[in-house]
């Protein structure tokens, strides 16, 4: 940083000296970027100077005059009256464009030592007052200060407000090719920012606008109340302004907007010098301006590619948790339904062994000694019993699995292009089912109780999958809540504190909407991590534990793809509950 240019610097007057001209322009602009990276002024200056004078003895004058040209500010910035003289004196052809803009008023001030900040009256019509060189630098570094469109406006409408002697200043920008009217200030009121069509706008004079428009030329009036060719403008009528100057934005040959500047106290206020400053101003303007829209198309692209990334994220790990429980619900129910199939014939066969055995106890009273022993070691009586009822527990439980079975498969539901109706107690309980085991106690901590409030729902348009997936991201937040919650405790003060989740559902009749609110009595968020929870990748979950995507991916299907909205009330001490709002027609983006 304090010496790489130096020695770039070093490098081109050797290659200069030898010859070496295509690498000597290389190490002159590698000194001149390195110096001006690091706000090495004077010496940003020295490389510029001699850059220019490799291209004069080189012929090329009109390359030397851009660097000597940029070398006479550097210099005047770093405030060295005597170089900048001494500059004009020898070098008087490379720098015409300087030398005669100083003819028309635009000269040296001892300003430029300290950039302190010039002034032009409102009121003056004269030429004496006029910006120094300082001052016109220290605008345009104001212009390009920020890159955001919202504050590159504030700091273009501060610029002119100061330094153009003007009352009132209205900024237009093109939109998809339509002039729209961005900000307007009047006075020392701040600027407004509410963008709307200029042509169903009455804040500026649509003839002169226009003229500027179709023609991308300056246009100046001294007194526009008194010309003829505006009478029917309906803001010239109602307003009546006197000095009026419109200018044309363009930034590499493309027009993007239009300044308008009213002066209603004097005639004539912008004089030929005052339209040479502004001319200079807005053209770095436009470049700043023109780059801050270009920022803001990025940062909506970068919106919409994170958008997109978290949508096929979420269909990733809905597709593959959807497959999964897919194919072990396909996996249990084959060998299910062979075991139901059979114990239908079990238990067939097994009342007919009971009649079969009854008949033989009724005409063989006296079994011999044989059958009474074995009658005994089997302990027939309670073997004719049980056997029954160990069938009927057998196909209970058979009927359990196919009941899990069928919940996973409503669980991983393929999304259709188009909503479905879809029963959400059934998506809830079909989620709990798959967390069981989360939920049973272990050796660290008692049972988490679900406590549900079941309210009376019609089926609700949505993407069945996908809403599982929502319920599944927020009772396994629930769940591990509680966990992070019991961690601390031993397991008789997990007891006492009984862990508890609740899963209310309700119908509003009046908004026409669904509410599942699912909470938990854990440790609660704090405000500080409320406010980020739903941003993509933030997680407060040690690695491994989370990813950071299941509430920003919850977030956006909840109100992305189903319109509705996701909420969170959470105090630290009491627990956490996310409400979940569904309209019963589809409301959002279609997708």
């Amino acid at each position: 940083m304090n010496h790489q240019h130096k020695v770039d610097l070093v490098e081109a007057e050797k290659c200069r000296v030898s010859g070496r001209k295509a690498e000597a322009i290389d190490l002159y602009d590698l000194a001149i970027a390195g110096a001006k990276e690091n706000e090495y002024i004077q010496e940003e200056a020295l490389a510029n100077e001699l850059a220019a004078k490799f291209f004069l003895d080189w012929g090329k004058e009109k390359v030397a005059a851009g660097y000597m040209q940029e070398a006479y500010y550097c210099y005047s910035r770093w405030g060295t009256k005597a170089k900048i003289e001494d500059l004009e004196k020898r070098y008087p052809t490379l720098l015409v464009p300087i030398i005669e803009r100083q003819k028309t008023g635009l000269k040296y001030t001892p300003a430029l030592a300290t950039l302190t900040r010039g002034t032009i009256s409102k009121t003056t019509t004269g030429t004496g007052e006029l910006l120094d060189l300082a001052t016109l630098m220290k605008a345009s570094r104001t212009l390009s200060e920020d890159i955001e469109l919202e504050k590159a406006i504030a700091n273009l409408m501060q610029v002119i407000k100061e330094n153009a002697g003007a009352e009132t200043v209205a900024l237009m920008l093109f939109q998809e090719q339509e002039l729209m009217l961005v900000a307007k200030v009047t006075n020392e009121r701040i600027p407004t920012i509410n963008p709307r069509p200029v042509e169903t706008s009455d804040a500026v004079p649509l003839k002169p606008i226009n003229q500027v428009k179709n023609n991308r030329v300056p246009l100046v009036l001294e007194n526009a109340s008194e010309d003829a060719a505006l009478a029917v403008d309906a803001y010239i009528q109602q307003h009546q302004p006197r000095s009026v100057l419109c200018l044309p934005l363009i930034d590499r040959g493309q027009p993007i907007g239009i300044l308008y500047l009213e002066n209603n106290q004097v005639a004539g206020a912008f004089t030929g010098d005052r339209l040479e400053v502004l001319n200079l101003l807005c053209s770095q303007a436009a470049i700043s301006l023109e780059n801050a829209r270009l920022y803001r198309e990025s940062q909506n692209y970068a919106q919409r590619l994170e958008h997109t990334q978290m949508q096929l994220v979420q269909s990733e790990k809905m597709a593959t948790v959807g497959q999964l429980t897919a194919g072990i619900a396909h996996e249990i129910n084959n060998p299910v339904s062979f075991i139901s199939g059979n114990l239908k014939h079990a238990h067939s066969y097994t009342q007919d062994l009971i009649s079969l055995l009854e008949i033989y106890q009724e005409y063989c009273p006296k079994p011999t000694p044989e059958i009474a022993e074995k009658i005994e070691e089997i302990e027939l009586d309670y073997l004719l019993e049980d056997l029954p009822q160990m069938i009927e527990s057998m196909k209970a439980g058979t009927q359990r699995i196919t009941q899990i079975s069928q919940s996973m498969r409503t669980f991983s539901r393929s999304d259709t292009v188009a909503k479905v109706p879809f029963n959400i107690h059934e998506g809830l309980e079909s989620t709990l089912l798959i967390l069981k085991h989360r939920l049973k106690a272990n050796e660290k901590r008692p049972e988490i109780k679900v406590a549900k409030q079941y309210g009376e729902l019609p089926e609700i348009p949505c993407y069945p999958g996908q809403l599982n997936q929502v319920f599944m991201n927020l009772l396994a937040n629930a769940i591990d809540a509680l966990e992070e919650e019991n961690a601390a405790l031993t397991f008789s003060q997990s007891k006492a504190r009984q862990n508890r989740i609740t899963i209310v559902t309700e119908w509003r009749a009046d908004s026409q909407q669904a509410i599942v609110r699912i909470g938990d009595n854990g440790k609660g968020i704090p405000e500080e991590i409320q406010t980020k929870i739903f941003e993509n990748l933030f997680t407060t979950k040690p690695v491994g534990k989370g990813t950071g995507i299941g509430l920003a991916l919850s977030r956006n299907i909840i109100e992305q793809k189903h319109g509705g909205t996701l909420t969170c009330l959470s105090a630290v001490g009491k627990g956490t509950e996310f409400a979940i709002a569904l309209p019963d027609c589809f409301s959002g983006t279609s997708n």
